[in-house]
This record gives C-alpha cells, structure tokens and sequence, in this order.
C-alpha cells in the first residue's frame, strides 16, 4: 500500500475553495456524455427501453451519477460509469496515482459528485484503511476499485504480452505495439479480449492468469472470480459477489465456463481446485451470496 502523502492542490479537480472546486466538478460532469453511456448500457441490458434516455436525462437532471448507480443495481451489472473513471485514471500522474487524495477526489467526482466535500473527512476516518474504503466504495458504486487497477497495472506487462500476441498471431503488427496500446490506456484488458475475438485466439493475457494462480492461492469461488476479473475485465471486479449469487450455489462452473468463452482464455477452474467442505466456511459463504444480494452502506452515508 502506498503512503498518505501530502494532498495535492487539486488544480485538476477542484481547489481547496468550494467555489472553484464546485466549478470544476460540475466542468467533470459537462464532459460526460450521459446520454451516450445509457445508450450503450441499454443497448446490452435493455433495448426497449432506449426511446426512454431523453426522459430518464430530463427527470435526473443533475443527478446523473445517482441514476448511474440505481441502474447498475437494477440490472445488477457494473456501473455505466466505470468507462469515464478509467479513462480519466490513466491520465493520472505517477505522483497522484500514489495519493489517496487525488484518487479519491477523481472517483467521487465520477461516481458521487454531490459527496465530493467529503473526501477528507473520508481519509482521515479511514487513516491506515484506505484499502478498506475504496473497497467499500467500489461495492458500494457497483464501480471498480481504483487500488485494484494500480495492482493490476503493476502485475501486468501489457506492452511484453502484446508483443507475444502479435507475434504469435500477426508479426506484420509487431511494431505497432506502443500505438495500440497508447490508444488503449487505461482499457487494456479490453483490448486484449477484442483481439483475441479477432484473431479466433487464447486471450493474450492467458499466460498471465496461469503466472497469478501459480503464486496466489484461491480458496473459495469468490476470491477466484475476482483474481480472474481483475486480470481480464478489472471494471467488474467488485461485482463478483453479485455475480456468483446471480448464478446460485452449485452454478459456480457453469459461470466460469461462460467467462472463459467469452474472454477466450483458460477456466480456472482447470487450475485451481475449489475443495467444497460440508458445513465449512467457503460452502457457507457462497450459499449467504445466493440469499442476500445487499450491498454495505456507503461510508459517507454512514458517517454522517
């Protein structure tokens, strides 16, 4: 875990005033393109409901981040949202990337503008667990844990794993691998399952999973599911829980199959043995998923 250093200026986000710090989220939210995002998110979860974006935009006026967050809960799926999040945290500089201050002003200023005055009274509540607070913010958002994306990016060697991609598959594209992953920064993970959709070959992130499941023991389906979307759809990553009770207990191979065709990559479960033990904690801890879908209060919500 990185330190707490010394809070930045926020002349990206916001200064210390709450005027221009008002300003500047409110220059945020102009930038996106909400009717864009539903459009999408309807298009892949509800189609009939496409002719509605114009209403949903006018009745949410200025609480579009809210009405991103009730749809990721009801159709118990990411939130819409996360796209601008990591667009934005690749443009993070190595300096804010290691401050809990610029993360948390960045991804509450996506995912919960209206709160952003509270970042921090956050940090100083969770002084020593940040872990813990963007953990709960995630699962809170339906979004993706910001820490989770700088481990991934520490871990993965996305330009080395490019390059065995292309010269496995298309040497003739070798020397584009700086362009094409500069046009991908921050949707990486989403590059490789797009090429390898292309290709009709193993997702080129496949060497990494065997290299993650070689050193980090999974024992229960949910500590599974999330090694695996860490690596190839970090932006689902918190909604594992919500996925394996989606599925129900008893289901969990059948989920690992259908992620495994879809990112075109190895089952885990081919790798990594789940031992069900009757009345043990893994058993009972999957089957609490399929009975409870409820997500932890917000720590803002709750501090107040």
């Amino acid at each position: 875990m990185p330190p707490s250093l010394t809070p930045p200026s926020r002349s990206s986000y916001g200064s210390d005033s709450s005027s221009s710090s008002t300003a500047s989220i409110s220059c945020l939210e102009r930038r996106i393109n909400f009717k864009k995002l539903l459009a999408s998110f309807f298009r892949r979860y509800d189609p009939n409901r496409i002719t509605e974006i114009d209403v949903l935009l006018k009745r949410n006026e200025g609480k579009e981040a809210k009405l991103m967050l009730m749809l990721a809960k009801r159709y118990d799926t990411s939130n819409p949202l996360n796209a601008v999040y990591v667009k934005y945290h690749a443009r993070l500089s190595t300096e804010q990337l290691e401050d809990f201050t610029a993360l948390a002003t960045l991804y509450l200023s996506v995912f919960r503008p209206s709160d952003l005055s509270e970042v921090d009274n956050l940090l100083e509540k969770y002084k020593g667990k940040e872990d813990e607070l963007f953990s709960k913010l995630a699962s809170n958002f339906h979004a993706i844990n910001p820490l989770k994306i700088r481990t991934i990016e520490q871990q993965v060697d996305y330009r080395q794993a490019l390059t065995a991609f292309f010269e496995e598959n298309d040497l003739s594209k070798v020397d584009e691998v700086d362009a094409t992953l500069a046009k991908s920064a921050g949707k990486e993970a989403i590059l490789f399952s797009v090429l390898a959709e292309k290709y009709q070959a193993t997702n080129g992130l496949n060497a990494n999973l065997k290299a993650r499941l070689a050193d980090q023991a999974c024992n229960d389906y949910i500590s599974l599911l999330q090694l695996y979307l860490a690596i190839f759809h970090p932006a689902c990553t918190s909604s594992a829980e919500s996925m394996l009770a989606r599925y129900g207990f008893g289901r969990e191979h059948e989920l690992f199959d259908i992620l495994a065709r879809k990112f075109r990559s190895t089952n885990p479960l081919s790798i990594c043995k789940i031992v069900k033990k009757t009345d043990g904690p893994a058993e009972t801890k999957n089957k609490s998923l399929c009975l409870s879908r409820s997500l932890p209060q917000s720590p803002m919500i709750a501090s107040r």
